[in-house]
C-alpha cells in the first residue's frame, strides 16, 4: 500500500516532466554506465537464447536423422522375407546393406552427442542463468535509484516554486518548512544510491566481462567438438561406399547416372495412376463385352458409367426403347360377331344406362408437397467432355435433380445455375 501511495505521488511529476513542463535532473556519468549495463543484460539474454536454440537444433537434427534411417529400413522391410534378395536385385545390393549400417550409425551418433549437449547445459546455460539473476538484483537497485531521482526533482520543483512566491501566507510558510525537510531527505537518499551505483557498476562490468569470456570460448569449442564428432561419424560411414570428394553438382550427376529406370517403372504401374487410368481400364473391359450396352439412361447392371474407349468420356447412345405392349407372339383373336339371340339384352341394357343420372364430378386431388432438395458432394474432379455434361471439382456441393437407384448410372444435377448429367459413382450423399 505504501508503494502504491508513492507511485501515485510521483505520477504528476512524471507526466509534467515528460511534456517538458517540469525540470528533470540527469547524471551523464551514471547514464553511460546504465547504457552499458542494459547492453550486458541484452547480451546475456541472447547468450541463453542461442544456447537453447543450438541445443534444440542438434537434438532435432539427430532425431530427424534417426527417423530417416528408420523410414529407409522400413521401406526395405517387404523385401526381408524374400529369398536371395541381393541376387534378385543386384543394383540395390549396396543400398540394402547400407541401410542397416546407417540406422546403427545414427543411433551411435545420438548416444555420443548426448553428453556433449548436457555439458553445454551445465557449463554454459547454468552459469549464464546465475549471472542473469545477479543482473535482475542490480536492475532493482537502478529502478530504486530512478524513483529517488523523481522524488528529488519533485520536491526540488515544489520548493523552488514556493520560494519564488512573493507573498507567502502562514500556510505557505509551514509548507515551505516541510518541503525543505522532504527535499533534504530525498537528496540524501538519491545521492547515496547514485554514488553507490557509479562506484559499483564499473567494477561489476569488469567482473561480468571476466565471467562471460570463458563461457564464450567454452561454448565455441563445445560446438566445434560436436561438429567434429558428426563429421567423423559421417565420413566413417561414407568411406568405401560413396564418393564425397567432388562438388555438389558432381554428386548429383553421379546419382542421376546410377538411378536406372526405377522411376519410369513406378510411373508405368497402374496403381500409381489416377482417374484416367481407371477410365482406360473400364473402357477395356467394355470393349471385351463385360460392360454390355450401358448408357446414360438408368441401367439395371452394376457396371459404372463409361464412355468410348478413348481416354475421354464420350457419351454412348441410350439403349433402344422397350417394345410396345402387346407385340408379343400371342395369336390375334378372331373378329367378334354377335349372334341374333344376344342383340335384345344388349339393346335393353343400353336403354337403361341412358336413363341414369350423370356421375358426380371427380374430386380434385390434393397438391402433393414438393420433395426436399437433395444435395450430393463430389468425390473426384469431373471434366465435361460433351454437351450436357455437368462439370465439377472434388468437394463441390451439387443439387440433385434426378437420380436412379444405382450409383453406376448417369444422374442429373445442378451447380452454379448449370444443369447437366454426371456419373453417380463420382459423388456421395451429403
Amino acid at each position: 500500500m505504501k508503494g502504491i501511495t508513492r507511485a501515485l505521488a510521483r505520477t504528476p511529476h512524471m507526466v509534467t516532466a515528460k511534456v517538458g513542463m517540469s525540470k528533470k535532473s540527469s547524471d551523464p556519468e551514471f547514464d553511460d554506465y546504465h547504457r552499458k549495463f542494459t547492453t550486458l543484460e541484452a547480451e546475456t539474454e541472447k547468450l541463453l537464447k542461442d544456447c537453447g536454440v543450438f541445443t534444440a537444433s542438434v537434438v532435432s537434427l539427430l532425431s530427424s536423422g534417426q527417423n530417416f534411417a528408420t523410414s529407409f529400413a522400413n521401406l526395405f522391410q517387404p523385401l526381408a522375407g524374400e529369398y536371395d534378395v541381393m541376387g534378385k536385385h543386384p543394383a540395390a545390393a549396396n543400398t540394402i546393406r547400407n541401410v542397416n549400417q546407417y540406422q546403427s550409425m545414427m543411433e551411435d551418433l545420438r548416444t555420443i552427442l548426448s553428453p556433449e549437449l548436457e555439458l553445454i547445459s551445465s557449463r554454459i546455460v547454468s552459469p549464464a542463468k546465475e549471472l542473469q539473476i545477479v543482473l535482475k538484483h542490480i536492475r532493482k537497485q537502478i529502478t530504486k535509484r530512478d524513483h529517488k531521482l523523481i522524488d528529488y526533482d519533485r520536491f526540488n520543483n515544489s520548493l523552488t516554486k514556493l520560494r519564488e512566491k512573493k507573498e507567502k501566507s502562514l500556510s505557505d510558510e509551514k509548507n515551505l518548512f516541510k518541503l525543505e525537510q522532504d527535499f533534504e531527505a530525498a537528496t540524501n537518499e538519491y545521492e547515496t544510491l547514485n554514488s553507490a551505483m557509479k562506484a559499483d557498476l564499473p567494477r561489476f562490468m569488469v567482473l561480468a566481462t571476466q565471467f562471460i569470456d570463458p563461457l564464450f570460448h567454452s561454448f565455441y569449442y563445445m560446438q566445434l567438438n560436436i561438429f567434429y564428432l558428426m563429421l567423423d561419424k559421417f565420413n566413417g560411414f561414407a568411406s568405401g561406399k560413396y564418393e564425397t570428394g567432388g562438388s555438389g553438382a558432381q554428386i548429383a550427376d553421379a546419382y542421376e547416372a546410377s538411378r536406372t529406370d526405377a522411376i519410369e517403372q513406378v510411373e508405368a504401374l497402374n496403381i500409381t495412376k489416377r482417374m484416367v487410368s481407371t477410365a482406360k481400364l473400364m473402357a477395356q473391359k467394355r470393349d471385351t463385352g463385360s460392360l454390355g450396352s450401358l448408357g446414360r439412361s438408368a441401367s439395371s447392371s452394376s457396371a459404372p458409367p463409361v464412355r468410348t474407349p478413348s481416354a475421354t468420356f464420350a457419351k454412348k447412345s441410350p439403349p433402344p426403347p422397350p417394345s410396345p405392349f402387346g407385340s408379343t407372339n400371342t395369336a390375334t383373336p378372331p373378329p367378334y360377331s354377335a349372334g341374333a339371340g344376344s342383340a335384345g339384352p344388349i339393346a335393353a341394357a343400353n336403354a337403361t344406362a341412358a336413363k341414369r343420372a350423370p356421375p358426380p364430378p371427380p374430386v380434385k386431388p390434393k397438391p402433393r408437397a414438393e420433395p426436399p432438395v437433395q444435395y450430393v458432394v463430389a468425390l473426384y474432379d469431373f471434366a465435361a467432355q460433351a454437351d450436357g455434361d455437368l462439370e465439377f471439382s472434388a468437394g463441390d456441393r451439387i443439387e440433385l435433380v434426378e437420380r436412379t437407384g444405382s450409383t453406376e448410372d448417369w444422374w442429373t444435377g445442378r451447380l452454379n445455375g448449370r444443369q447437366g448429367v454426371f456419373p453417380g459413382n463420382y459423388v456421395q450423399e451429403s
